[in-house]
């Protein structure tokens, strides 16, 4: 009985991960800058092609490859 309820358990928690990436408060778009100052100067002016009206807010970010990445926020 508890290999079933561990079983039932665990396939459970594989079916709701992928869930809460899908429903991510954050996207990332454009390429990666080489600059912060080049990335700052396109943020205010991103757009997505889906649903364009959720994402409020913009962010810069260096990432590990030392290149800025944009990403929208809502």
């Amino acid at each position: 009985m508890r290999v079933i309820a561990a079983g039932l358990l665990a396939c459970g928690a594989l079916l709701t991960a992928p869930a809460g990436v899908a429903s991510a408060d954050e996207i990332q778009v454009n390429g990666g800058y080489s600059t912060l100052s080049a990335c700052s100067a396109d943020g205010p002016y991103a757009e997505v092609a889906h649903n364009n009206q959720l994402w409020t807010h913009w962010d810069c970010r260096q990432r590990g490859d030392g290149l800025y990445y944009l990403y929208l926020t809502n």
